[in-house]
């Protein structure tokens, strides 16, 4: 042996270079042989089932593994052979190699390294394994699911809600699980060696025998049946029961049990409730209707008959045939609403008997669902209100009625309480006493009844409590301003909650004033006219008789002989005197007191006065005279004017100004604009009136402004605020506008006039300035200030989610050069493409930041493992080595990236930043052009 080896040793080398190749070639092996040098490897030798497998010739030999493969195989067996070449040791790995048919391999590579001097060579034996993987996988398949079945088994006999046991063929128990012993009491060790007639109720005994013998001769059997608890209580239960075969024979049975007693009280207690339930449909009043989603009569009960007078043979299966035709539209639309999920209670409609007689129905409409939950019909209960209804049109014509009487009669009617309290009133109440009920209710005693009165106010409130149904008599009464009147009380006991009695009055001032004058002498008559508060001025045939103190200060006369004797007409303002002799003469022609109006006289002065005039017809010494009553409405005219001047001057400043004006009603719609409305937001002034003033705000900025808007009612003070409106052409443009309320004498916000300055453009210049904080000019990134404030955020995200946060670190490899070489324009350039593309290699919530110069820094917030940061820093990678054309240079660049992930590798930025700069210094030592953690 030892002399064949020296004479092998002995041979030409090229012979025995031919003898190994030879021999390589013989192999259904792949065989490799690979010089390492300079981290790079290139093919030396390859038999022919590897150039076969490569689809590769001779050419192949001198080639590396980037010029034979794609990027990332050319990285994936970089990877392993260096590893080989540098820990010197023999590495194995195994990897899914395509075939030149189409075909995949599983292929097991063994790397043997081999150093003479400082030459490195690995001889890489490639071995199809395809089927020793798959054997492998099947077994360890079988294995999982042999273990995943039987784990099933026992979670399914385990957690079973149901009962499940094993009995001999004796019916003795063998095993039970925990369901089991939940519904019988018993445990496990009562129950193993009990027989199951133990707790079977007697009754249900032989059955239960004779299905367990049916099983036990191979048949499976379903029943119910009845069992006693360990505490005595029944159990109804559906029994599965099956039988166990082994090899062909029967050893026993399974029994699965469901405790089914709710059900039973349930199915129970539905056949009385559906008992009921067809009680009242048999025996209600009401009408009781089905129809379907088609509209087709379903069911009527016999009130429906007794109601609308169609038998269930005329109606079944039919449109439903009570509806009007011009009712028909408005009932499909009611229709559509049961069916789309709505119950519609207790809605008053008219319906059709088949007589054609129409009825006042209350109907309640609700939607019918079947067991998925879809509507499939509508059931009607109908109630005949024709009688109630005409009731309460009857009631409502009395009560009409009574309101008339109420609100229109000249007497005064109030309710009393227990104490003499007013506790409401008519109308002409308020017109005989000057008083609002508001002011005087629950006054005891009530102001209308003056100081001496007391002792007469106890006595007839006693009589009423005692029982007397009326109480009348003459008295004196007292109205706001002091006036005494004098009255016919008449009150009638009611003693209904806090009302004791109604109580009318009826003015008899006139009356005993009538009787007075007859008694008293003009003097005493020209006092209490002269008392008058009011002007009263006398004429007859034209020229005036008398007038009283307040008639002789409204025209600023110092005594009667300046105006007594005097026309008329000579103290009426020309405009008015054909109006004055108008009214003169229907007063005198209708005998009573005319219409009040208004009209303009002259004073003494030659001063225009406005006044309310009303006229009396009277005799006065036998003659037809005109009793004229003047109240002065001057100063109310003059502040009327100087409102509209104030009005006119702010049109004036509103048509002028070059802010917007617009005028909004407490409803928030607007009642005014100014032009300049136009000229800012684009819309025809018309548009916008009576339109809601938010409708042009921008949707962003409604809910602020509207909160904003419903503040000032509850303040009623001036506030400001920006806002966004929208152009008419579409585009928004920033107002500052002022709220200022307009408040009325009172108290309450009558409209509100707000005032808006185009402010867009300064806006625009805060949000530039705003950028320019935080972004970098060159790039348009996010800046170092922003990105830690990203990246505290992300931070904070994983605190609550658990997720992970990379922090990545990067820079152009060789910048420098290109700077140097081709001038900072081209670098800016550079810088530029290098963020573009970086950019589109990550997501949407990821944030790129521009450091300085050619650093740049990246946060990959919420990652569920580092997988997906290796797959974002290949693209980055691979984005960043296509060639660039900047302005006429094809350039190529490379980048170098550290990670740092959160909260493993630092639990503050400081340190993340430290060990993501870290591995950067370890890529950029390695030569660049990849990443690390």
């Amino acid at each position: 042996m030892t002399n064949i080896l020296n004479q092998f040793l002995l041979m030409d080398p090229t012979r025995i270079f031919k003898l190994f190749t030879s021999a390589f070639n013989s192999l259904t092996d792949l065989i490799y042989i690979m010089e390492v040098r300079d981290e790079k490897i290139s093919y030396l030798y390859a038999n022919q089932s590897g150039l076969s497998v490569l689809s590769k010739d001779q050419t192949l030999i001198g080639k590396t593994f980037d010029e034979v493969f794609s990027t990332e195989r050319a990285a994936f067996f970089k990877q392993h052979y260096l590893k080989a070449a540098h820990s010197k040791r023999i590495v194995t790995f195994e990897d899914e190699v395509v075939l030149p048919k189409g075909n995949k391999m599983i292929s097991e590579t063994v790397l043997t390294p081999i150093f003479d001097n400082e030459d490195i060579y690995i001889i890489a034996v490639v071995r199809d394994v395809t089927n020793r993987s798959k054997q492998i996988s099947e077994l360890q398949y079988s294995k999982s699911r042999l273990e995943e079945n039987e784990q099933r088994l026992s979670s399914l006999v385990d957690y079973n809600e149901d009962a499940i046991f094993t009995f001999d063929l004796e019916g003795y128990f063998l095993e039970v699980n925990n369901a089991a012993e939940q519904i019988t009491g018993y445990s496990n060790g009562e129950l193993v060696g009990m027989n199951f007639s133990e707790i079977m109720s007697k009754k249900e005994l032989e059955t239960v025998n004779s299905r367990f013998q049916q099983t036990i001769e191979g048949d499976m059997a379903r029943y119910e049946t009845k069992i006693y608890q360990k505490d005595g209580h029944e159990v109804y239960l559906s029994v599965k029961n099956i039988p166990i075969i082994v090899d062909g024979t029967i050893k026993g049975v399974y029994g699965i049990a469901k405790e089914i007693t709710s059900e039973k009280k349930a199915l129970e207690e539905f056949h009385l409730v559906k008992s009921r339930f067809e009680s009242f449909v048999r025996d209600s009043k009401d009408s009781i209707h089905i129809i379907d989603n088609e509209g087709k009569v379903q069911f009527i009960n016999e009130a429906f008959t007794e109601i609308f007078g169609f038998t269930r043979e005329e109606v079944i299966g039919r449109d439903f045939p009570t509806v009007p035709d011009w009712l028909k539209s408005e009932t499909n639309n009611l229709y559509d609403e049961v069916l789309n999920g709505k119950t519609i209670q207790g809605i008053d409609v008219k319906r059709q008997q088949k007589s054609g007689e129409l009825l006042d129905i209350s109907l309640t409409l609700s939607p019918l669902y079947d067991e998925f939950g879809h509507v499939i019909g509508i059931s009607g209960i109908g109630r005949d209100i024709t009688e109630k209804k005409k009731s309460e049109r009857e009631l409502i014509g009395l009560k009409e009625l009574l309101e008339l009487v109420w609100n229109n009669t000249t007497d005064v009617i109030f309710m009393i309480d227990h104490y003499g309290a007013i506790v409401q009133a008519n109308p002409t109440f308020e017109e005989m006493f000057d008083w609002k009920v508001e002011e005087i209710k629950q006054m005891s005693p009530p102001p209308i009844n003056l100081e001496i009165q007391t002792k007469q106010l106890e006595g007839f409130l006693t009589r009423l409590r005692e029982g007397e149904k009326f109480v009348n008599f003459e008295t004196q009464r007292k109205r706001k301003d002091g006036t005494i009147i004098d009255v016919l009380a008449t009150y009638r006991k009611i003693d209904k909650g806090n009302i004791l009695a109604m109580a009318t009055y009826k003015d008899v001032t006139d009356s005993r004033q009538i009787m007075n004058k007859l008694k008293e002498s003009e003097e005493r008559y020209r006092n209490l006219v002269e008392a008058s508060p009011e002007a009263l001025v006398v004429h007859s045939e034209g020229g005036i008789t008398y007038i009283n103190q307040a008639g002789l200060d409204l025209l600023k006369a110092k005594s009667p002989s300046q105006v007594i004797g005097n026309p008329v007409m000579d103290f009426v303002h020309p405009s008015d005197r054909k109006q004055v002799v108008q009214r003169i003469q229907q007063a005198i022609n209708q005998g009573k007191k005319g219409e009040t109006l208004e009209e303009r006289f002259l004073t003494l002065d030659g001063d225009m006065i406005y006044a309310e005039t009303a006229s009396v017809p009277i005799q006065d010494h036998g003659k037809t005279s005109v009793l004229v009553m003047f109240r002065d409405i001057t100063t109310k005219r003059r502040a009327e004017k100087a409102m509209r001047e104030s009005e006119e001057r702010f049109r004036i400043i509103a048509e002028h100004t070059l802010d917007m004006i617009r005028v909004l009603n407490p409803n928030g719609k607007v009642i005014y604009c100014s032009p300049s409305v136009e000229n800012i937001l684009g819309y025809p002034i018309r548009s916008l009136i009576g339109k809601s003033f938010f409708d042009l705000i921008h949707p962003d900025d409604v809910d602020d402004t509207k909160r904003n808007f419903e503040n000032i009612f509850k303040t009623k003070e001036f506030y400001q605020i920006d806002f966004r409106s929208i152009h008419l052409d579409g585009h928004s443009i920033w107002l500052n506008s002022d709220f200022v309320p307009v408040i009325s004498p009172e108290g309450e916000i009558e409209k509100i006039i707000v005032i808006s300055g185009d402010i867009t453009e300064k806006k625009r210049k805060e949000e530039k300035l705003a950028k320019m904080a935080f972004y970098d000019h060159l790039t348009g990134l996010p800046n170092r200030r922003l990105f830690l404030d990203r990246l505290q955020q992300a931070m904070y995200t994983t605190d609550r989610t658990g997720k992970l946060t990379a922090l990545m670190v990067l820079d152009c490899d060789k910048f420098k050069a290109i700077n140097d070489t081709f001038g900072h324009d081209i670098g800016d350039e550079v810088i530029k493409e290098f963020s573009r593309r970086i950019k589109l290699s990550l997501r949407k919530t990821d944030t790129l930041s521009r450091v300085g110069g050619d650093e740049f820094t990246i946060v990959l917030p919420e990652l569920k493992n580092e997988n997906e940061v290796v797959d974002v820093s290949k693209r980055i990678l691979k984005v960043v080595r296509e060639p660039m054309d900047i302005k006429g240079h094809s350039l190529s660049i490379t980048t170098s990236i550290g990670v740092s992930l959160y909260p493993s590798q630092g639990n503050n930025t400081e340190s993340l930043f430290k060990q993501a700069d870290e591995a950067l210094y370890k890529v950029k030592d390695g030569g660049g052009n990849t990443f690390s953690f």
